[in-house]
């Protein structure tokens, strides 16, 4: 696995995310792919009978790929897509 080049790496809300693609295009690493094979539970807080059928699908970033380059996060309109800082980042911050 190669090592991120920074404090940071993006991660997918999958609660904001609208499955608009703008992610998939713009990334230039092609590190966030479509999973359909993801369960999500939004459906759940909308339909306590379960009569809509589930659509799992989902974003996820691989991380191999990814080197953290940031257009993901500044191109989501939703703000799906957010920084995770690092351990590293924390204990800066908490070192002030």
């Amino acid at each position: 696995m190669e090592l991120i080049k920074t404090d940071r790496i993006p991660v997918i809300d999958s609660d904001k995310c609208i499955l608009c693609n703008r992610c998939l295009e713009i990334c230039p690493k092609q590190a966030i792919t479509r999973d359909s094979a993801a369960s999500c539970s939004r459906c759940i807080k909308y339909c306590i009978s379960m009569d809509v059928p589930c659509k799992p699908v989902c974003y996820k970033i691989n991380y191999d790929k990814c080197d953290s380059c940031g257009l993901c996060v500044t191109e989501c309109k939703q703000g799906a897509i957010v920084w995770l800082s690092s351990v590293k980042e924390k204990q800066k911050k908490n070192n002030k």
